[in-house]
């Protein structure tokens, strides 16, 4: 085929044509033969010329054509099929002309490319079989020298080894030279490396050199020479010089004196806070991804610490800083220098205290006194006491710890960035560095503030602190307590006092040395001041320091709601220390209304008590209270900020106070043992008995009372008191109608009563001014006191928690004083009891024309309600007088009904004696009430059944209709049994039986 592309085309088909017909011809010209013959003689032809016969039919075609052939039995079908064959063979060659002429080229290329690949091929495999011979050679080779070449290698390493050695000695050989000049350029990172690689050296392949070990030895102290200067220079950059060199912006506006004042020369426009500070730097973000244990992306962690031999190494404090720890961590000094730095962290911060300190009084003394000695300074720096002069040390200072915390933010994150072998634990915060900041502060303040002189002027004079606070010794019983010591005068304008004041001033000023500073016992070191102590120091620092407290909790993550230290302290101070003037004024106003034996039952004048708009007398104690309550408010409004603390103070004497009233109520109530009870206190005190006294009509009716705006124009009627009254008489009677009382379980004081009547006014009148108010303080949460158009005070909300808590107070007053309301209610109803129930039951009532006065025991109780009526009518307002009185007859009228069942015999004048004995308690209630008393009328009415017959009373409910109830029917019909003692038990039964046919037909 190859030979044949070559060829022209015209040529190849004329061969192909005769060369196709010669052999045809001489096919035929042999004869007939078999079919297998013929196919013979088709595949001699030229093999071209068959495969473009397959190209033009296909297998199928040439199949086709040999089963002609065979099956032909003549020589002109052959002639017809061999005509048909050439025809396509020439149409054949013609396409296959035609596709060559048009692809010649390409075809070429084909070609020779194939030509091409086929040489490499041939040659690469003539190349790898060479290889394959020559490695097979080697190999043989290499196993007959194998341990010569094992010697020569030996021999090559130990030349290399050789060569290493002598280069390290060369090296080491200048390592002390290079280290020096290092150091005293502060090319710290390099001289680390250098004292590293060389110790390692001298300690490891050069260790067995003898003539190198005073070297060794050098070098070691060199390194432990180097860790000292690394920590001494960290130090020096954290605390002295990264003031300077540590963001500009913070610099603070100097200030200068100008004729006697202070002026402060113009400040920055702006000064970043420490919060934007801190958060700026790319430290800061570091540490934060890494404290969440999240992974530092490279676009925020720095490439690998480097230092640049042609700089000054310190001209970037940060980086030098991050140098340093660098070059501690190769010399595996990390841990060493965390406790360093902590445990040199106070005195750094006090050397700063001490150093602004100075700055600020060689200052203002150059510019004043320029030629007094330094001694002569520090006297009178604190003789001129210039508080202005503590405002600008504390602003040098704010600043500078600014500066510090950002130079410790650096070192804590170049710190993280390495991880060097030490745990979490060993690791200080950014916590730690303001705790210290603020215990520094806190020390210094503390001097400026005097606290210590302040503390103990008033460990006497504060008596609301919390460990002293006992207001209940001002009101409770003097019996019940020792008396206190009074200070009847003071030494303080003496001049024995006046005498030792000099000597003490003298004795502080030996406190200064040569050098002007003052000498402080406590931690035996030196310190200046540059202003006298004084409590009052607080006014000039109190907004700077507030910023600066701000600051510090805005960079430890506390602006949720939790305090810094240094607010607590300054908070604290405040409370106990700045404000124990109010607390003296509040504690002489309690003393003066407290003062003399029977205080606690001492009442307001008239004048008093229209001042503070009281409808009745009240407690000289509770009015001490609300004074000292209103005191504590205008505070609140006074000093806004601390007004949780104002509202917590309140809500603490209210505590005491409200202890100190109960303590009163317990001891009127139950003067006695604990198994001598009084019944009134024993029923208010349980809770479901309470309940059910409050849940009574007359009760309701006492509190929509108070609630009503127009309470004179409601007229009631009998039947209404009546029907008011009944269910607490009853509940009384069936509870106590056939026990005799004690004396112990009833009150029989009137001038306890009395007190009760004056307590209950007093606790409402203080519950309402509590509410009234608590209904004023804006809080976070919700106000149930609130009132729609009154005005709140005009102070930051206060916390919820407390404003619950005064409310609940209020509550609590409110509720103990509604106690001492029903205790009063149910004694005058026990007093009934007390003195009636041995009427019914002790007294004789068969009695002679001479024994038909009324009985004592009514007399008594005649007398007792009188006394307890004049008692509580200036004590009580008018509608609490009526609740007190109203509903007694009713009740006296079902004592003495129902007491019919326990009277033992009864005759005409024992009947007289009865109805004498409702008489007199009738028009004793009658003045007491101004009511008629139509109750006891009805009670006087059924003694006089008892003149009848038992027959005669049932004739009567026959005719006139059933008055009382079958019960009452019941006791009298067996009263009269008894007064009779021949009357027949059967008879007896059957007019019961009648008695109750009667009723239920009456029904």
């Amino acid at each position: 085929m190859h030979s044949r592309v070559y060829r022209k085309p015209s040529v190849m088909s004329g061969a192909l044509s005769v060369q196709s017909g010669a052999n045809f011809s001489s096919g035929i010209r042999v004869g007939k033969r078999r079919s297998s013959a013929l196919s013979d003689l088709l595949f001699q032809y030229d093999k071209v010329s068959f495969f473009r016969l397959r190209c033009l039919s296909g297998t199928s075609l040439l199949m086709s054509v040999i089963r002609t052939l065979s099956a032909s039995e003549d020589q002109q079908q052959r002639e017809v099929e061999k005509a048909k064959i050439e025809k396509a063979y020439r149409e054949c060659d013609q396409k296959l002309d035609t596709l060559i002429n048009d692809n010649y080229e390409t075809l070429t290329k084909t070609i020779q490319s194939y030509s091409s690949i086929s040489a490499r091929i041939k040659s690469s495999r003539e190349k790898m079989r060479q290889v394959k011979e020559d490695l097979t050679s080697c190999k043989e080779l290499l196993h007959c020298k194998r341990d010569e070449l094992r010697r020569l290698w030996l021999e090559g390493v130990e030349q290399k080894r050789i060569l290493s050695m002598l280069d390290n000695l060369e090296k080491v050989k200048n390592a002390p030279q290079k280290l020096d000049s290092f150091i005293s350029r502060k090319y710290y990172l390099h001289a680390t490396e250098l004292v590293t690689e060389t110790v390692a050296s001298l300690e490891g392949e050069l260790a067995g050199v003898e003539a190198l070990r005073d070297l060794r030895i050098e070098m070691q102290d060199k390194k432990e020479e180097l860790h000292h200067s690394l920590i001494n220079e960290l130090h020096n950059h954290l605390y002295v010089k990264s003031a300077t060199n540590f963001h500009a912006g913070l610099q603070r506006g100097s200030s200068m004196r100008v004729s006697g004042e202070f002026v402060s020369s113009p400040a920055l426009p702006h000064k970043p806070t420490l919060k934007q500070v801190t958060h700026g730097s790319k430290r800061f973000k570091k540490l934060q991804l890494r404290n969440r244990g999240l992974e530092v992306p490279s676009t925020v962690d720095d490439d690998k610490i480097t230092e640049d031999l042609n700089s000054n190494p310190e001209e970037d404090s940060e980086h030098f800083m991050s140098v340093l720890i660098e070059s501690l961590a190769l010399l595996k000094k990390i841990p060493d220098t965390v406790e360093e730095i902590k445990s040199r962290m106070n005195h750094e911060l006090a050397n700063i205290v001490q150093r602004a300190t100075t700055e600020v009084a060689e200052k203002f003394f150059l510019s004043q006194y320029p030629f007094r000695s330094a001694k002569q300074r520090g006297e009178s720096i604190v003789l001129m006491n210039q508080p202005k002069l503590l405002l600008e040390l504390l602003e040098l200072l704010f600043d500078r710890f600014h500066s510090v915390a950002v130079a410790h933010m650096s070192i804590l994150g170049s710190i993280n960035r390495l991880k060097a072998g030490f745990s979490d634990n060993e690791m200080y915060t950014m916590d730690d560095i303001w705790s210290q900041i603020q215990s520094v502060l806190q020390l210094h303040l503390s001097s400026y503030l005097d606290m210590k002189n302040a503390t103990v002027d008033n460990q006497v004079a504060d008596t609301f602190s919390e460990n002293t606070t006992d207001i209940g010794m001002f009101f409770a019983k003097r019996k019940m307590m020792r008396p206190k010591r009074q200070v009847l005068f003071r030494f303080e304008s003496s001049s024995h006092a006046i005498s030792m004041n000099n000597y003490m001033r003298e004795q502080k000023r030996e406190f200064y040395g040569a050098d002007g500073n003052v000498k402080v016992e406590e931690d035996c070191e030196q310190m200046q001041m540059v202003c006298k102590p004084s409590v009052k120091n607080v006014i000039q620092v109190y907004r700077p320091l507030s910023q600066f407290i701000h600051d510090i909790e805005a960079a430890m993550n506390l602006d949720s709601g939790g305090q810094c230290s240094l607010r607590i302290f300054v908070s604290d101070y405040i409370h106990h220390i700045f404000l124990s003037h109010m607390q003296q004024e509040i504690d002489k106003n309690i003393q003066t209304a407290t003062r003399g034996g029977d205080s606690d039952k001492a009442l307001t004048d008239f004048t008093t008590q229209k001042a503070v708009g009281a409808a009745q007398p009240l407690l000289q104690t509770t009015v001490a209270m609300e004074k000292a309550v209103s005191e504590l408010k205008d505070m609140m409004t006074y000093l806004p900020d601390y007004a949780d603390q104002f509202l917590n103070m309140i809500c603490k004497i209210l505590k005491e106070y409200k202890d100190t009233c109960h303590a009163m109520y317990r001891g009127i109530v139950q003067p006695e043992t604990e198994e001598k009870r009084m019944v009134s206190a024993t029923w208010v005190k349980d809770e479901d008995i309470s309940r059910c006294l409050r849940s009574l009509p007359n009760w309701i009716n006492l509190q929509e009372y108070r609630r009503k705006d127009v309470r004179d124009s409601d007229v009631e009627t009998i039947e209404d008191v009546r029907e008011r009254n009944e269910k607490e008489s009853d509940l009384l009677v069936t509870n106590l109608g056939d026990k005799l009382l004690q004396q112990h379980e009833v009150l029989l004081d009137v001038s306890d009563l009395r007190l009760l009547a004056n307590l209950h006014e007093s606790l409402e009148w203080f519950s309402e001014r509590i509410r009234s108010f608590a209904g004023r303080l804006p809080s976070s949460g919700e106000n149930t006191l609130a009132t729609s158009g009154i005005a709140p005070l005009e102070i930051p909300e206060v916390d919820g928690i407390n404003l619950q808590n005064l409310i609940s107070q209020a509550k609590e007053f409110q509720d103990m004083a509604q106690m001492c309301l029903l205790v009063l209610h149910l004694e005058v109803r026990l007093h009934c009891f007390y003195f009636l129930i041995p009427v019914v039951k002790q007294s004789s009532y068969h009695t002679s024309v001479d024994s038909v006065d009324p009985d004592q025991n009514v007399v008594t109780l005649n007398k007792d309600l009188t006394s307890i009526e004049e008692a509580l009518v200036v004590a009580l307002q008018s509608h609490k007088f009526k609740y007190i009185f109203e509903g007694l007859g009713h009740l006296i009228s079902f004592i003495l009904i129902n007491g019919t069942q326990y009277i033992k015999r009864i005759n005409d004048n024992g009947i007289k004696k009865m109805i004498r004995n409702i008489f007199v308690l009738q028009l004793s209630l009658t003045n007491i009430t101004m009511s008629r008393e139509a109750d006891l009328e009805r009670a006087k009415q059924y003694y006089e059944l008892m003149y009848k017959s038992s027959d005669d009373i049932l004739n009567g409910i026959v005719e006139q209709g059933a008055v009382y109830t079958e019960l009452e029917y019941r006791n009298a019909v067996n009263l009269l049994n008894r007064s009779n003692p021949g009357t027949d038990s059967n008879q007896l039964n059957r007019r019961l039986q009648r008695l109750q046919e009667i009723l239920l037909e009456a029904v």
